[in-house]
């Protein structure tokens, strides 16, 4: 059996070696002729049979995978969705219908649909022209708002803006840039500011029947520009009463973004009111080790994708049960404090000395200029605790905290600006 995985970056590197295990062969097609090098720096090219790029010639693209006779088609990343979607299509494989309309991609678009599915979603707003933004923004009435990229992903220019001089300056920094797939910003997407507790669910479908594989609790802190930035995140179980309130909401929410195969990473506010979504991606969660998460869990996102994709019947068979925390977990972002040139990467072999440590993967290299970590782009990476008993990991949380902040000795080693 072969499958096709467009762009195998990010979290989709790993997805290879999961189908390997199973028996099945990977073809890999890059989504465009040049994608941003972050992308691109851990390929795992060895693990395909075979590489190719579109250029845009659809058709061209077309007959060089037919050739391979695939039996599905995965997205390894959230710029390898569309295409994903495409060639499942014209190939006649399983997959999402080609999202047309823009609701799995378009944060305005998505935002409309959930809510016309009968669902809660933020008051939004999707335009180019500022005048237009602070006009909704007054009428809103309701400072701070979300200014945030019609099209991207994670924290990439996310702002929350206290007044029209912060809208104004998030406006214009949006439409003079790109996102993070490095294509250009048309438009901006304004949200109001949702207030509850924040936490996201790793989904996998298969012919509209979903999976919940995990659901985690975001825990965030203030960052020096007020922004909020990632501290770290820990699983539910099954019987926590947030999991109870937030699975119906995500079910409905993968409907209504007609996300019927496949994985799925979604962020859901859970207000006073109830849950409402902040964005849903028709893909893989970023930046996790599956090898960490199955420890915890017995199973992880790319597992399990990788299971629905070559064989659904034991997809559903394994997935009968809910999978359920064996221990504890924390998924920690680490967040510096500095701003320098990396010397070297040794000071993050500390973190091996904490009793819960399980593994860490980082975003630079030796070299690499480092600065003060404002938003998820500027994370140097993240560790996982893993530990039975819950106060050592938060003992060694404390102590990972304070690594980060020593200057001589601590985590990061680097020649600081003058």
């Amino acid at each position: 059996m072969q499958c096709l995985i467009v762009d195998a970056y990010s979290t989709g590197r790993f997805l290879p070696a999961a189908l390997a295990e199973l028996g099945v062969k990977c073809v890999h097609v890059q989504s465009a002729p040049t994608l941003p090098y972050y992308l691109l720096r851990t390929f795992p090219e060895d693990a395909f049979t075979e590489c190719l790029v579109h250029d845009g010639d659809l058709e061209a693209l077309l007959d060089a995978v037919r050739p391979a006779a695939p039996a599905f088609v995965l997205p390894g990343n959230e710029s390898g969705v569309d295409l994903a979607d495409t060639l499942a299509r014209r190939l006649g494989l399983p997959g999402n219908a080609p999202d047309e309309r823009r609701v799995r991609r378009d944060k305005y678009d998505m935002a409309m649909a959930v809510r016309a599915h009968g669902l809660r979603a933020p008051d939004t707003l999707r335009t180019s022209r500022f005048d237009t933004a602070l006009g909704w923004a007054r009428a809103h009435g309701r400072w701070p708002l979300v200014v945030k990229p019609a099209d991207s992903a994670g924290t990439d220019n996310v702002f929350f803006c206290a007044d029209p001089v912060e809208l104004c300056t998030s406006f214009g920094h949006i439409l003079s840039s790109s996102n993070v797939q490095g294509n250009r910003n048309k438009t901006v997407v304004l949200q109001e500011r949702l207030t509850g507790t924040e936490y996201f669910a790793n989904t996998v479908s298969v012919d509209g029947r979903h999976h919940i594989a995990e659901i985690w609790r975001y825990h965030k802190r203030r960052g020096r520009s007020g922004a909020a930035i990632y501290d770290y995140e820990e699983p539910l179980t099954a019987h926590d009463p947030a999991a109870a309130a937030l699975a119906p909401y995500l079910l409905g929410v993968l409907d209504a973004l007609g996300v019927r195969w496949g994985p799925a990473h979604s962020e859901v506010m859970l207000t006073a009111e109830g849950p409402v979504l902040i964005e849903t991606g028709a893909r893989l969660a970023g930046s996790i080790l599956p090898h960490v998460v199955s420890r915890c869990f017995g199973t992880n996102h790319v597992e399990l994708t990788a299971l629905a994709g070559s064989d659904p019947a034991a997809f559903a068979a394994r997935t009968a049960v809910p999978a359920e925390p064996r221990t504890g977990l924390r998924y920690v972002s680490l967040i510096s404090p500095f701003a320098g040139r990396l010397t070297s990467l040794d000071g993050f072999e500390r973190l091996r000395e904490l009793p819960s440590y399980a593994d860490h993967h980082l975003g630079v290299r030796a070299g690499d200029f480092l600065s003060p970590t404002v938003d998820s782009a500027t994370s140097p990476g993240v560790c996982y605790l893993l530990h039975e008993d819950e106060r050592q990991i938060e003992t060694d949380y404390r102590r990972l905290r304070a690594l980060e902040l020593q200057e001589t000795g601590g985590l990061y080693e680097v020649v600081r600006e003058r």
